[in-house]
C-alpha cells in the first residue's frame, strides 16, 4: 500500500513533542524568573535536547525517502488518522486552447478503502476530507493547480466516486504528472510525512507506459 507517511505514531509523537516542548519552556521561564539557575539549565538541556533528537529523526526519515510515480490505476492512500482514502488517475483527456495553453481534464476515483477504518468507528460514519492540494508538475518542476472542490464530498467506508479535475498547461510543459496530497500545514512537521521538509513525493502517471 502506497500511503502519504501518515500514520497514528507519527501523529502521537508529534503532538507529544509540541506538548512536551511547551511545557518545558514555561517551566524554564518560570526558573529563569524565580532565579532557579539550576533547574532553568537542567530544563533547557531536556529542552534543546529533545529538539534536537526529533530533528534527527524527522531529517532521517526523510533523506532516506525516494520519489516515486504510480501508474494509471495505481492507487495512494492519504491517511485520515483512523482510516484511509485511496486516490488513483482513471483517465486523462487534452485539448489545445486557443491562446497557445493544453487544457488537460484528469478523472481521479476516489474511493473510502473500508478495510483501514478503525474497529471503533461505525460503518457508517461519513468522512469529510481534510485540506487537499492537487496540481500537474512537470519536469522542471513547475506547478499548475487544480480546484480540489471536486475532493471534498463525504464518504462512507467502501464508498466511491470518480471527478474531473481541470488543469490549462503550457504547450511546451513536459513529462506532466498529478500531485494529490494533503494540505494541512502540520503535516509539514510530521515525521516521514511526503510533505515534510527533503521527503521524497508520491506523484500519479497521467498516461500508460508503453
Amino acid at each position: 500500500m502506497t500511503t502519504d507517511g501518515l500514520n497514528p505514531l507519527t501523529v502521537l509523537l508529534f503532538v507529544g513533542a509540541v506538548l512536551a516542548g511547551l511545557t518545558l519552556t514555561i517551566l524554564y521561564a518560570f526558573a529563569r524568573v524565580t532565579k532557579r539557575e539550576p533547574f532553568a539549565r537542567i530544563t533547557l538541556r531536556v529542552l534543546l535536547g529533545g529538539v534536537g533528537l526529533y530533528l534527527l529523526l524527522f531529517l532521517g526519515a526523510s533523506v532516506s525517502s525516494h520519489s516515486r510515480v504510480l501508474a494509471v490505476g495505481a492507487e495512494k492512500h492519504i491517511c485520515e488518522i483512523d482510516c484511509h482514502l485511496a486516490y488513483a488517475v482513471a483517465a486523462t483527456k487534452s485539448e489545445p486552447l486557443p491562446n497557445g495553453q493544453v487544457r488537460h481534464t484528469v478523472t481521479v476515483n476516489v474511493r473510502f478503502d473500508e478495510e483501514t477504518i478503525s474497529s471503533r468507528r461505525p460503518r457508517d460514519a461519513t468522512l469529510t476530507p481534510n485540506s487537499r492540494y492537487v496540481a500537474l508538475v512537470d519536469d522542471a518542476g513547475r506547478q499548475y493547480p487544480g480546484s480540489t472542490d471536486g475532493l471534498k464530498r463525504k464518504l462512507i467506508p467502501g464508498e466511491s466516486y470518480t471527478t474531473d479535475i481541470v488543469f490549462d498547461v503550457p504547450a511546451d510543459a513536459k513529462g506532466l504528472r498529478l500531485e494529490l496530497r494533503n494540505n494541512d500545514p502540520e503535516s509539514t512537521f510530521i515525521i516521514g510525512h511526503e510533505n515534510s521538509l527533503l521527503h521524497g513525493k508520491t506523484t500519479f502517471a497521467l498516461v500508460k507506459a508503453s
